[in-house]
């Protein structure tokens, strides 16, 4: 029994080792958004379905004899291919599908190796229901989510701050090798005696079939849906991952271990409480403080959890249909899934799944059981489910009075609203929750910068101030300036581009690009010549030095954001000097550090000490006609340009004390040690 134990723990190890190993390691090549992650566990879901088709193939249609030869033979070629992949296949390269180049890419590395770690729990404990009839298998299930929760709980602990990501897809191959023993020597030795490929097993109902899915959709898709609210102001890395993960595997340790550690009633109750607070954080979840934001969520995820799951178990059938019950989890995982990696995007302009499957799980709590309630329960909550449904509608259509535009994509969600600010029309990007540009509709004050770009800020400074020293020197106003900026938002700091400069713009999100062009003037009325580039900055710009050398910047911005969230990979030592290869030698970097959530501060200036850079701070206060307080970092070598008497004047002190120790790298950048 020992075996079998210890072999389901570590193949639930190792698959959610991998989820967000493998994020992490994409998250550069794809802008560092959230969708990468949910598109990870679109294949991660997949290849669970994948695993147990095959494990209900193999031990309901071949003889005991035929499942050790080939599922020997597939472990063993899994192990070899791991290996080899592991040295042969290169970086991802992104395309014009996004979701499918993440897909493709994992399948290439991962898709073998997966496969039998995600037949094992199936195999495992069909075997082991076989070889010992009397005990349930069931609770070998709650052992595998121990495994899974603890791998989630050590990545974002002890394996990511520790261990560079090179390092850690090695142990997990050695970890893989380990696995593929273990199942060998449960095939040469713990199998069951006799085959029992003979034994009839009783087809499920139509309808039980339609509820195993309805119920493990709606938690796979309540699980996305959480975690996409999360990472909207917050980088999107491993631990807001996994922290939600961790509560949706913990739920099924609960109801499968004991069938009485599932109350419906109760957790019922406390899910209708989180159907209002849902309500509160969806249009208003800015008031609140990142902890609170967290622990309000994550509240509405585990009670939805709790009921998804806990139905479930309530509904889990005999051992004979154990791999059958797996495939219908599996195949409701991989639906959810698609719906909100592929459905969502295309049929709705918001994140309006999280609404949507909350309402869902109600009725999928109630619904069967309100034959049992008595009246005035039934309509108390068939009335909960209604209102809910009518509130969620009002606020919307409340929200959305001043939209002109709204559309979502793989990157996110855009809307662009006129907005009267201090008496006068603005029209504003609003980029998931936060706004990434803002510009006045009447006529004679379109060229006029508004929000994190107005006048005085420090991006602002270094655009009308950064200049050669030759051109300094003798007091000129240098002409032909060439500007890069990596993010484009509503395209504002064209507005200080004069005639005869070049301003280059990076911008990941083709939505974006089309925004800018068509719903603000910006880049219409610069008199500068502007070119954007479709890509990630910071991929864009190693292409460009390869392939072109260094585009000798005078002034580079770093202005990449997707709402509060800024891709962490843009904020490290090897970016850094990516972005001094670009520059002039007197060139300036600025770096755009305003945050709700995040003081990055000491990431800056750490850099800029490792460099040898100057790096001065500039926070502008809100005002009437903007209501964003604005902080900017700029960094240089250029002495005249520090001295002059505008940067002076502007420059301010540190707002907090610098902490040499956070240095982030590719390989380290610990969100933790920087959450204000």
């Amino acid at each position: 029994m020992p075996l079998f134990a210890i072999t389901i723990f570590l193949s639930a190890l190792l698959l959610f080792l991998i989820q967000p190993l493998a994020a992490r390691w994409l998250l550069p090549y794809y802008g560092g958004g959230a969708a990468v992650w949910t598109a990870c566990m679109l294949f991660f879901q997949l290849m669970l379905l994948a695993g147990y088709s095959y494990a209900h193939w193999l031990t309901h249609r071949l003889s005991l004899k035929q499942q050790r030869t080939v599922h020997g033979s597939l472990v063993l070629l899994a192990l070899l291919w791991l290996w080899w992949a592991g040295s042969v296949v290169s970086a991802p390269e992104p395309s014009g599908y996004p979701l499918l180049s993440i897909l493709s890419w994992l399948l290439l590395l991962f898709g073998l190796p997966l496969l039998v770690i995600a037949a094992s729990a199936p195999l495992v404990q069909r075997w082991f229901a076989d070889r010992f009839p009397l005990r349930s298998p069931y609770r070998l299930y709650a052992l595998s989510n121990v495994g899974s929760l603890g791998a989630l709980l050590s990545y974002p602990f002890i394996v990511e701050p520790w261990l560079p990501l090179s390092q850690q897809f090695t142990g997990w191959q050695w970890g893989f090798t380990g696995l593929a023993l273990l199942l060998l020597a449960l095939l040469r030795w713990q199998l069951p005696k006799a085959s029992t490929t003979s034994e009839a097993v009783a087809a499920a109902s139509s309808r039980q079939w339609g509820y195993w899915l309805s119920l493990s959709a709606a938690g796979v898709v309540l699980l996305l849906a959480v975690t996409q609210q999360l990472t909207q102001n917050v980088p999107p890395v491993p631990f807001l991952w996994v922290v939600p993960l961790a509560l949706y595997l913990l739920s099924f340790i609960l109801v499968f271990n004991r069938e009485h550690w599932y109350q419906r009633a109760i957790w019922l109750y406390l899910f209708g409480i989180g159907l209002v607070l849902a309500l509160v954080l969806i249009h208003f979840g800015r008031l609140f403080d990142l902890y609170s934001q967290l622990a309000l969520y994550l509240l509405i995820l585990f009670s939805g959890c709790m009921l998804c799951h806990g139905e479930l178990a309530r509904l889990k059938p005999a051992a004979s249909q154990l791999t059958r019950f797996y495939l219908a989890m599996a195949l409701g995982g991989v639906l959810g899934g698609l719906l909100v990696n592929l459905l969502a995007p295309l049929l709705l302009n918001d994140f309006h799944e999280f609404p949507l499957v909350l309402l869902a799980i109600l009725l999928l709590a109630v619904l069967p059981w309100q034959r049992q309630l008595v009246l005035w329960r039934k309509v108390a909550w068939l009335s909960g489910a209604a209102s809910f449904a009518l509130l969620a509608i009002w606020l919307h259509l409340l929200l959305n009075q001043f939209t002109v535009h709204q559309e979502r994509n793989f990157y996110g969600s855009l809307v662009v609203r006129d907005i009267p600010v201090a008496g006068e029309l603005q029209r504003i990007l609003i980029d998931g929750t936060t706004s990434h540009g803002a510009q006045y509709l009447v006529e004679d004050q379109r060229q006029q910068a508004l929000s994190y770009y107005r006048p005085g800020t420090g991006v602002a400074l270094a655009l009308q101030y950064g200049q050669p020293e030759a051109g300094l020197a003798n007091g000129s106003k240098s002409a032909g300036r060439h500007f890069g900026m990596v993010g484009l938002g509503a395209g504002t700091l064209a507005v200080y581009g004069k005639a005869g400069d070049r301003i280059q713009f990076y911008e990941l999100n083709p939505a974006v690009i089309s925004t800018a062009q068509q719903h603000f003037s910006y880049l219409a009325d610069s008199a500068a010549t502007i070119e954007v580039l479709q890509g990630d900055g910071r991929l864009v710009l190693q292409q460009q030095l390869q392939q072109q050398g260094s585009q000798q910047f005078d002034v580079l911005v770093l202005d990449a954001f997707s709402s509060d969230a800024i891709p962490q990979h843009l904020l490290t030592r090897e970016a850094f000097a990516l972005y001094l290869q670009h520059l002039r030698a007197d060139g300036v970097l600025a770096v755009h550090i305003s945050n709700n959530y995040l003081d990055l501060t000491s990431v800056v200036r750490n850099h800029a000490h490792h460099f040898g850079l100057d790096a001065l701070f500039f926070h502008t206060p809100a005002d009437s006609q903007n209501p964003a307080a604005t902080e900017w970092v700029l960094l240089t070598t250029n002495q005249d340009f520090i001295r002059q008497e505008a940067i002076q004047q502007a420059a301010g002190n540190w707002p907090t004390r610098l902490n040499p120790a956070i240095q982030w790298t590719d390989d380290f950048s610990n969100l933790l040690r920087v959450l204000k």
